[in-house]
């Protein structure tokens, strides 16, 4: 998957446009002032699949701060791949290369998946704004990138690193809080496991790793950030340099486990793609276990997060 820049009279980017509108008008019966066209002031983004323009993005500048993401979109034959979570990674990506500290967003009650994802990447509830205050339909969010000015990398780093240790010992105790036990939870990770590093200015934020199962399937493990980083995208940014690696790994296949107890993770994982399935392996037998897997779409690497 690629996705690039678009102008706004780009022909994919109105036919895409004007197909949320359709669509959205067919779901909630549209609103006064429904408007197709898009807008010539904002900034597009397309993800390309197979030669073919399959989402959009747009970021609509407010005021030097503050900008607002609009016209986020995905074919219904392209949904459930983690797509959108891609586009609006890549808008926040765009925000923050313009100079942008918070980014504001609107969705309706209708749109449940939408409202899952933008809560799931650290956007907070925000009163209606601007044009959206007279519906009541509409609901508004808010993230604001705290974080502005700062390094954020996810690097690959070997099983044995000083900072992989003490974040995966970070990570089981944690865990034990939780759930009482370490050893109830204690599934060993395997020698040929590939990590990765997020850090923040230089610090070690959060890591994760991908294993082999078989030769088609790896599962990840180890995703942890440190409760100071939560709420501005790290997990979501070290999954998806995870399934990039397993990509490049030649494994079309991701599975992963978590904990009953682990809401925040299970919202992470279901927003990205991954549908559940049976307990398998050494998770058979544990009861608070719950098991996911994703076939792995996207065919590039992040390259300048995984050199």
């Amino acid at each position: 998957m690629l996705i690039e820049q678009r102008p706004s009279d780009d022909s994919e980017v109105i036919a895409l446009v004007v197909d949320q509108q359709v669509e959205l008008r067919a779901r909630d019966g549209g609103r006064e002032g429904h408007v197709y066209a898009v807008d010539a002031t904002a900034r597009y983004l397309v993800a390309v699949v197979g030669g073919d323009a399959v989402a959009c993005g747009a970021l609509l500048a407010v005021d030097i701060d503050t900008a607002e993401v609009t016209r986020l979109y995905v074919r219904p034959a392209y949904r459930g791949r983690g797509i959108a979570r891609r586009m609006l990674a890549a808008l926040e990506d765009f925000a923050a290369s313009r100079g942008h500290r918070v980014l504001r967003l609107e969705t309706g009650v209708t749109s449940p998946d939408a409202i899952s994802l933008f809560l799931a990447a650290g956007y907070r509830p925000v009163p209606r704004f601007g044009q959206y205050v007279k519906y009541e339909a509409s609901r508004c969010f808010e993230k604001r990138f705290d974080d502005t000015g700062r390094e954020v990398r996810v690097v690959r780093r070997p099983t044995a690193d000083p900072a992989v240790v003490e974040l995966v010992a970070a990570a089981t105790a944690e865990i034990a809080n939780r759930y009482g036990s370490a050893e109830a939870r204690r599934f060993p990770v395997d020698p040929d496991a590939k990590f990765v590093l997020a850090t923040v200015d230089g610090v070690a934020a959060g890591c994760g790793a991908i294993q082999p199962l078989d030769d088609q399937t790896a599962e990840i493990k180890r995703m942890y950030v440190r409760p100071a980083h939560r709420g501005i995208g790290i997990a979501r940014r070290i999954l998806a340099a995870l399934e990039d690696l397993a990509v490049g790994s030649h494994y079309p296949v991701v599975r992963l486990e978590t904990g009953a107890r682990q809401p925040e993770a299970i919202s992470l994982y279901e927003s990205t793609g991954y549908r559940p399935i049976p307990r398998y392996g050494p998770y058979v037998r544990s009861p608070l276990s719950l098991c996911y897997e994703k076939l792995v779409i996207a065919p590039e690497p992040i390259a300048s997060e995984l050199a």
